[in-house]
């Protein structure tokens, strides 16, 4: 019975959201020219179908701490994949039926895109990998016992330089998400 409240706090959410995902400064082409390589960039919207697990470790009261692993893909030539790991602290006020979270994540974004330039990847698409955070808050809408509406979540992030060669110079890609969808909870 002294295990009975631990118990209850390994709670698991399973989550699917639609997402428009903004990136800027993304690397889309280079042109080579006499003076040396020019790059270009670009900050599409894409929109990103995404979901994860949230899996409860320490309830304390009103507030929940958990580990949240998530990922997200549009996966067109011209799109982008994510895959995140971090620590939500979840915030229930007593008698309403929303609950409220922040979250600080870390992991993967990786982008598509076009060779709009001119030289030797003409037509070509550009593949970048990065390591990147995100920090996330959001407000979840209790519909029945074990299904929330995730009303909106809005994140924003940076990528990091993961030693691609050309991309030294390049400019941190800014990550802008707002999402929403569901929440089932076991």
């Amino acid at each position: 019975m002294a295990l009975a409240p631990a118990a209850h706090a390994q709670i698991l959410s399973v989550y699917a959201t639609y997402s428009p995902t903004r990136f800027s400064n993304v690397l889309t082409g280079t042109t080579l020219n006499p003076q040396g390589t020019t790059y270009s960039y670009a900050s599409p919207w894409t929109n990103i179908i995404g979901g994860g697990i949230t899996v409860g470790l320490l309830p304390i009261g009103p507030v929940h701490i958990g580990l949240d692993i998530r990922g997200s893909s549009h996966p067109n030539t011209v799109g982008s994949d994510t895959a995140m790991a971090g620590i939500r602290i979840g915030f229930k006020p007593p008698l309403l039926l929303i609950k409220l979270y922040v979250q600080a994540s870390g992991g993967f974004v990786a982008t598509r895109s076009y060779n709009v330039g001119t030289g030797a990847l003409v037509n070509g698409t550009f593949n970048n990998h990065y390591a990147a955070y995100e920090i996330i808050g959001g407000v979840d809408h209790k519909l029945l016992p074990i299904l929330d509406l995730r009303i909106i979540e809005f994140g924003v992030g940076k990528r990091y330089n993961t030693g691609i060669s050309f991309s030294k110079s390049q400019p941190n890609i800014n990550i802008l998400t707002l999402n929403s969808g569901m929440v089932l909870h076991f």
